[in-house]
């Protein structure tokens, strides 16, 4: 499945997957959507989400120098960040 993105009121809510096969679309659409000042992740409704997925949280949040929220995430997403102990969760996730 492909991705899409929406971006509203400063969160960007991310639809399908977030794997190897969509990282260089994902990361130039989403480096736009946080240089525009959104600073949140909506996460749940990805489907798919490998260490590519992982690897462009990870960008996002070294390029909003640690602002990073996600502020909803998918059963999927949640298991691996907390098993990479990665705590960008916020309180409402």
């Amino acid at each position: 499945m492909e991705f899409q993105i929406e971006s509203r009121a400063g969160t960007v809510s991310v639809c399908g997957d977030m794997t190897v096969y969509a990282a260089a679309e994902l990361k130039t659409a989403l480096l736009a959507e946080v240089a525009a000042g959104n600073t949140c992740l909506d996460l749940s409704q990805v489907q798919e989400f490998d260490t590519s997925g992982l690897q462009l949280v990870l960008l996002l949040n070294r390029e909003l120098q640690g602002a990073l929220k996600i502020v909803a995430c998918s059963p999927g997403v949640r298991a691996t960040l907390e098993l990479m102990n990665v705590k960008l969760l916020s309180e409402a996730a």
